[in-house]
């Protein structure tokens, strides 16, 4: 009834609703937004890295930086839990973030801002000296319909940029970068452009070295597409007054961020974590990993969640099965939907890509009477199709299993998150503590 209730309520209403409560916030921590630097980042993928990047090239360079983000709040060495599934937190939850971070001395606040949270309303009457665009892709189609409407959305971080800042977009990404370039200049704004054709000398394999502005860089994390993201922030430090030498430093040490292409296990069982959850950052992570298996074969493991755009399984089924030997459908949490129904749509993608269903396991007790059939298989897709959180860890002890030497498993999907939804229910999960106590009984 109350959901029912939510979705009469014109939009505006919810817009204004939040608005209304970033403003009683604002006023009871006494504005702190007016005193900090705030830079915006947003994108359908790479924000976070992009984000992180930014606030340790400020942390590196000797200034006081908080960080919200998708992963947590930071403040110098310090951090705070945003909440679950949270990129950008709740209205009323901002300003005491910011107040807290302003109180410990902070000069600049890296923000990791959500389509949703822009649509919303969420993000008050914040302004940003600077804001990032990683890209537009399509993402969030069941909330935003269209590619028009969520690219929409992202816009208004450039509405949310002062008059007298700039506004830094990524031209390699061609139909959001007219989208933005037309929107910025009409509101005449500022802005730079970034490009991988203003780099030199790449060399990509663990790390990501490169020449750009005749500084070299070595970036020590995998997948190309971070140069990319490292542009986007090298970019936005230029603005704030930190040239390209003290960006080129302060990378040098850049660790990659919990859960986003995080290297697990050892030499003989080699698993890579990650947060790829649509399908441009799924086919973007996948094919850094098979130009990282030159010899051995590529086990991809993901879901996709419930009550999130729909058309998207099958595109990731699709990528997935061309780009991967094995593929591991498992729950990504899907709420109150039907787990069997979701993984159906990605095996429809995997098939259409020519790859053949091996086993669809229905209860756990199967699983684990037949899992030792298919150890030795190096083709295929498997799909783990009980609504609980034992599916997933069942298919990542599946995945260990399959493994030989020079093989990859990557785990797709939850990465730094810290629980799983079935029904309307959070339960705790922690993949990466799970493969980790998996590899600790699987030689």
């Amino acid at each position: 009834m109350i959901s029912t209730l939510k979705k009469l309520v014109p939009d505006f209403v919810k817009v204004f609703y939040h608005k209304f409560r970033f403003l009683i916030s604002s006023i009871k921590y006494s504005f702190p937004q007016k005193k900090l630097k705030l830079i915006g980042v947003t994108g359908s993928s790479g924000k976070s890295t992009t984000s992180f990047m930014l606030y340790h090239i400020l942390k590196e360079s000797g200034k006081n930086v908080g960080l919200i983000s998708t992963v947590g709040a930071y403040l110098g060495d310090k951090s705070l839990d945003t909440g679950l599934h949270v990129t950008t937190p709740d209205a009323h939850n901002i300003p005491p973030f910011l107040k807290m971070m302003l109180k410990e001395g902070a000069e600049y606040v890296v923000v990791e801002v959500s389509s949703h949270a822009l649509a919303q309303g969420r993000l008050g009457n914040l302004k940003f000296d600077t804001s990032v665009f990683t890209n537009i892709t399509s993402d969030h189609l069941d909330w935003h319909k269209t590619w028009e409407n969520y690219a929409t959305a992202k816009s208004k971080l450039i509405d949310m940029t002062k008059k007298d800042g700039v506004v830094v977009i990524n031209k390699d990404d061609t139909k959001s970068y007219e989208f933005l370039k037309n929107k910025i200049e009409k509101q005449s704004k500022k802005y730079e452009e970034f490009s991988i054709g203003e780099v030199k000398d790449i060399s990509s394999t663990l790390e990501q070295s490169f020449v750009y502005d005749n500084q070299q860089f070595n970036i020590p994390v995998i997948g190309s597409y971070n140069i990319s993201n490292a542009l986007g922030a090298i970019k936005a430090c230029s603005y704030l007054g930190f040239n390209t030498k003290d960006s080129s430093r302060a990378l040098k040490s850049f660790n990659t961020l919990p859960g986003h292409m995080e290297i697990l296990g050892n030499e003989n069982k080699r698993i890579i974590l990650d947060f790829a959850h649509n399908t441009d950052s799924l086919e973007k992570s996948l094919v850094e990993i098979r130009n990282l298996t030159k010899k051995g074969k590529v086990i991809s493991l993901f879901g996709s969640a419930g009550l999130r755009d729909v058309k998207k399984r099958y595109d990731m089924g699709l990528v997935a099965g061309k780009l991967s030997d094995v593929v591991i459908v498992v729950p990504e949490d899907p709420r109150i939907e039907s787990l069997k129904e979701i993984n159906d749509e990605i095996i429809r993608g995997c098939k259409d890509s020519n790859m053949s269903i091996v086993k669809r396991f229905l209860t756990h007790d199967e699983y684990l009477k037949e899992r030792e059939k298919y150890i030795s298989l190096d083709k295929g897709v498997f799909a783990f199709d009980y609504e609980e959180v034992q599916a997933r860890v069942d298919g990542i002890e599946l995945g260990l299993k399959l493994l030989k030497k020079d093989d990859i498993l990557i785990t797709q999907g939850k990465g730094h998150e810290q629980s799983m939804c079935f029904g309307k229910t959070e339960y705790e999960y922690d993949e990466k503590k799970v493969i980790n106590n998996l590899l600790k009984n699987i030689k």
